[in-house]
C-alpha cells in the first residue's frame, strides 16, 4: 500500500480526513460512499489545492473521467485480488458478491444501446480518485504503479473545498467505463447507466477505504 498524499502515514492519517466514510443503505445513493482527504493550511485550517495525488495500489487504469458531475476530473484503477496477501484479504473483510439489482428507484438509470455484461467469475478491487485539478495524463488500459503520482488535489465536480475523494469497491475483473455522470442535464444515457452500475446496482460493492489505508507505513 502507498500513501495517496505526501507526508501522509499510518500514524497521522486521521489528520488528513476532511469527510469520513459513511456507507448508505444498499441501493441508496446517499453520501458519503468514500473517504475525503485534504491538505490543510496549518495557520488557517483552510483546505489547499495542488498537492500531488498518488495511487494507493498498483493496477490498470479502468477509466479517466473528464470533469463530469459529480466526480469531476477522476481516475479509476483496477487492482486484481491476486496482489494482496492472504492475511490482507482477510483483514479487508470484503463483501460477498451479490446479483445486480434490477431496479434503481432512487435514480434515473437508462439502459444504453449496448449493455455491458459483467463477468463475476473473477473479482478485483477498484479505487476511484475524484475531484482532481485536471484530467490525468494517463489512458485507460495503462499500468499504474503503487505510489505513482497522476494528478493534484482539486475542486472539480461536486466538491465544496479542495480534496481528493477516494472510493473503493469490489467488482468484476477487467471492467472499464468511458465516463460516469449523473444529476446533470447533459449526462448521456451511457454515462448515467455507468454511474448507476458503479454506485447503486450492487455489481460494485463498497469497501471501507480505512481498511485499505490501515496498511500504510
Amino acid at each position: 500500500m502507498c500513501a495517496p498524499l505526501p507526508d501522509l502515514t499510518g500514524e497521522n492519517f486521521s489528520e488528513f480526513v476532511s469527510n469520513p466514510f459513511l456507507p448508505p443503505a444498499p441501493g441508496s445513493d446517499d453520501p458519503h460512499q468514500g473517504l475525503d482527504l485534504a491538505l490543510l493550511d496549518p495557520a488557517t485550517r483552510i483546505a489547499l489545492p495542488g498537492s500531488p495525488v498518488a495511487a494507493i495500489l498498483p493496477g490498470t487504469v479502468a477509466a479517466v473521467i473528464e470533469d463530469r458531475f459529480p466526480y469531476g476530473y477522476a481516475l479509476l484503477v483496477e487492482t486484481p485480488l491476486e496482489v494482496f496477501a492472504e492475511e490482507q484479504l482477510l483483514s479487508l473483510n470484503l463483501p460477498t458478491p451479490i446479483p445486480t439489482r434490477e431496479g434503481h428507484p432512487v435514480l434515473t438509470c437508462p439502459t444504453p444501446g449496448s449493455s455491458q455484461l459483467w463477468d463475476f467469475s473473477r473479482q478485483s478491487i477498484y479505487s476511484l480518485y475524484a475531484h482532481l485539478q485536471a484530467k490525468p495524463e494517463i489512458q485507460p488500459g495503462d499500468k499504474i504503479a503503487c505510489g505513482q503520482t497522476f494528478g493534484q488535489i482539486g475542486q472539480s465536480g461536486n466538491a465544496l473545498h479542495p480534496h481528493v475523494h477516494i472510493e473503493i469497491r469490489l467488482g468484476p475483473a477487467e471492467a472499464s467505463f468511458n465516463s460516469l455522470a449523473h444529476y446533470i442535464g447533459n449526462a448521456s444515457p451511457e454515462e448515467m447507466w455507468n454511474y448507476c452500475q458503479w454506485r447503486v446496482s450492487g455489481a460494485f460493492q463498497l469497501v471501507d477505504p480505512n481498511l485499505i489505508l490501515q496498511f500504510l507505513p
